[in-house]
């Protein structure tokens, strides 16, 4: 899967190890760190993160591609600061003098009685009467000989804002703004139990208190055990609009500052609250010690909100998510369970699946679900069913076209289902009815992994993940030349075998129950008698028929149950269950399907008096189509289940072909006869 590229450009092997860190704790594998040390704009990156802001001058990179860190304070290491005696003179160093300025108007905010001035290598006098430097972890080096006492206040972490604006710059999903770890609050939490520990009285405390608050973005308001507000940052002020001098915070209920958010609510677990119009990540951190009983943490994600949902609605407008999980899959059965755990382990693969089965069995639920649990889940899911898709114009929609290509093409041109699905899953639906031509476009693509928009010349890249479905012997196809071999070999990796309804009788009760109950609103139940002929029947168009004869027999029925006389007329036919005694009676021709049966029968017995044994299905369909008869390979299918189970023909092994038997021959015989004498 394409990982989006960033190139993190950085004056130190620590900065470099603290920003490759903090943003693959954040984002996981979805992103590729360069470093920049190392390699330029050669390596082509989606967005260039620099550390320090000289860059913008220094380098040439796009500006549209770069991004310069917002950075915030170590509050691990505030500690060490508040031992320092008031007044202390102290060297804030850095290799960069701008940089080591950032640091002191960060650390300013602290609210701490420290004289602080900037150092770097590059400054030739050094202050009088300074005997401390603050440095980072790594800036030992650039201390002055002179300094004797070091105060290591650690390197200075990104930002919050920092790591959403990467997220939306490279247009990854965040599906939720509560994501955000709680790590940042917990050290201020931990920090402000330390020093209720260690100072001695109420009025320090609030004042170290007050300083740590003041040095992060989010807002922080600390409460007494009354919920009465005796804490409450800059930052708090401004995100509710409040200036500190007019209409403060502090003397106020929180719950008359948050209306309408339940506070008993608010956990140590980010959640979205909403007040009025305006979207809030809160949590809140209970203290056991002193008057301040809690900390409430809160950021204003209204704009992330509607960034979050207009995303989504592009997403959704353009058909791109999945619709359907693995709780839409009903089952109990044996055989489906055991499918479902062949599809979970394919679903944490890459790699390209085929999903088998009769039509009607749920193949594109399996295709959804196998992309909902993959990791390219936050990424687009895209159907196409080749079935309906026009060849004039397969070409053009699965890979797009240029401007001009033809007569009416989009102005700037059309982007093809191929490079909409970047990053996703695209879902072939019955390839088996591909052409010929569309297959060997198809074929180059998943050999070179990128396309070619129809009249253009620009190559383009693409990382998808193929999922093809059908309800054709794809391995008949490649013989009789109507699929290409090394088509098939590539679709062939991963198979997944659908069962039939019939195969799985067992969840038919599931499923009627689930039907009826989604149809009828919940009113109908359905009797026994009914349940019987349901589960007796075998259902040649799978689920999808299931699902139709639901809706006839909610629609029909009266009062609350489901009787005999709701149900469709397909259901008063007997199943293949009761096919011997059908054949005992040479009641065959009393079947709906009788015609069909008749055909296959007649086609294998005029085959064998012409000195062909074997037959495959494809002869079968021309066979009944001079009889004025159209019908598919997998209704033929479906029809030889059940003469092969009425001991009527016989099917060799390794697609060796059917053939009728003796019994086939007396039965076709009888019927004949039968027929002679109703004319």
């Amino acid at each position: 899967m394409y990982k989006p590229k960033i190139l993190l450009v950085t004056k130190s092997t620590g900065v470099y190890q603290m920003f490759r860190d903090q943003i693959t704790d954040y984002f996981d594998d979805y992103i590729h760190l360069v470093d920049g040390t190392k390699v330029g704009m050669e390596c082509h990156p989606d967005l260039v993160l620099a550390s320090y802001r000289e860059v913008v001058k220094e380098s040439e990179f796009p500006p549209e591609k770069l991004l310069v860190a917002r950075r915030t304070v170590d509050l691990s290491k505030v500690g060490a600061l508040i031992a320092l005696s008031p007044g202390t003179r102290c060297l804030v160093v850095n290799n960069s003098y701008d940089t080591a300025l950032e640091t002191i108007s960060c650390l300013e905010n602290l609210g701490l009685n420290l004289e602080l001035l900037p150092y770097n290598p590059e400054i030739d006098a050094l202050p009088r009467d300074v005997d401390v430097a603050l440095v980072a972890e790594t800036g030992k080096e650039f201390v002055p000989d002179s300094i004797h006492r070091i105060v290591y206040i650690g390197m200075r972490p990104i930002d919050y804002a920092t790591i959403l604006e990467i997220g939306f710059r490279l247009g990854i999903p965040i599906p939720e703004p509560q994501v955000y770890s709680s790590n940042y609050i917990r050290q201020i939490v931990q920090l402000s139990g330390q020093l209720s520990r260690a100072l001695e009285n109420e009025r320090d405390l609030n004042r170290q208190l007050d300083a740590i608050f003041h040095t992060v973005h989010d807002g922080l308001i600390g409460l007494d055990k009354r919920g009465e507000i005796i804490q409450a940052n800059q930052s708090a002020h401004k995100i509710l609009g409040r200036g500190p001098l007019v209409s403060p915070l502090l003397g106020q209920k929180v719950d008359d500052v948050f209306p309408g958010i339940e506070m008993s609510d608010i956990s140590d677990q980010e959640t979205i609250q909403q007040l009025d119009d305006r979207y809030f990540v809160m949590n809140r951190s209970n203290l056991d010690e002193g008057r301040l009983g809690s900390v409430i943490a809160f950021q204003d994600v209204t704009r992330l909100q509607k960034l979050e949902q207009d995303f989504r609605k592009r997403v959704q407008a353009k058909g791109l998510m999945t619709r359907y999980s693995e709780e839409s899959i009903i089952a109990s059965s044996e055989k489906m369970l055991k499918t479902i755990s062949v599809m979970r382990k394919i679903a944490r693969t890459d790699r390209t699946v085929i999903i088998l089965g009769e039509s009607g069995t749920g193949k594109e639920l399996f295709a959804h679900t196998i992309h909902k649990l993959s990791d390219r889940r936050h990424g687009p899911f895209l159907p196409v069913n080749f079935a309906g898709l026009p060849e004039t114009l397969a070409e053009s929609e699965l890979f797009g076209y240029a401007e001009g290509a033809f007569t009416g093409a989009r102005r700037g041109g059309k982007p093809g289902l191929f490079e909409l699905a970047h990053n996703g899953t695209l879902f072939l639906d019955e390839i088996g009815d591909a052409s010929p031509s569309i297959q060997a476009l198809l074929l180059r693509v998943l050999q070179e992994r990128h396309v070619m928009r129809v009249g253009g010349d620009q190559v383009i890249p693409v990382d998808v993940r193929i999922v093809a479905a059908t309800n054709r012997d794809l391995r008949d196809l490649v013989r009789e030349g109507k699929f290409r071999h090394d088509l098939y070999y590539r679709l062939f990796v991963l198979p997944l075998y659908i069962p039939s309804l019939r195969e799985r009788r067992e969840d038919i009760p599931l499923l009627v129950e689930h039907f009826v109950r989604q149809y009828s609103g919940g009113r109908l139940d359905v009797s026994p008698d009914v349940m019987d002929k349901l589960v007796a029947y075998d259902w040649p168009g799978n689920v999808r028929e299931l699902e139709a004869a639901a809706q006839y027999m909610t629609s029909v029925a009266e009062g609350q149950v489901v009787t005999v006389d709701d149900l469709p007329h397909q259901l008063f036919q007997l199943s293949a269950d009761d096919s011997e005694e059908i054949m005992d009676d040479d009641d065959i021709l009393h079947r709906s399907d009788a015609k069909m049966l008749r055909v296959i029968l007649e086609c294998m017995d005029w085959a064998k008096s012409h000195g062909m044994s074997r037959l495959g299905r494809s002869a079968i369909v021309a066979f009944a189509r001079q009889k004025q008869i159209v019908v598919s390979e997998q209704q033929v299918r479906n029809r030889m289940v059940i003469l092969r189970e009425l001991g009527l023909i016989e099917t060799g092994n390794r697609r060796q072909g059917s053939w009728i038997t003796a019994k086939g021959e007396q039965a076709l015989k009888r019927i004949r006869d039968r027929m002679r004498g109703d004319a």
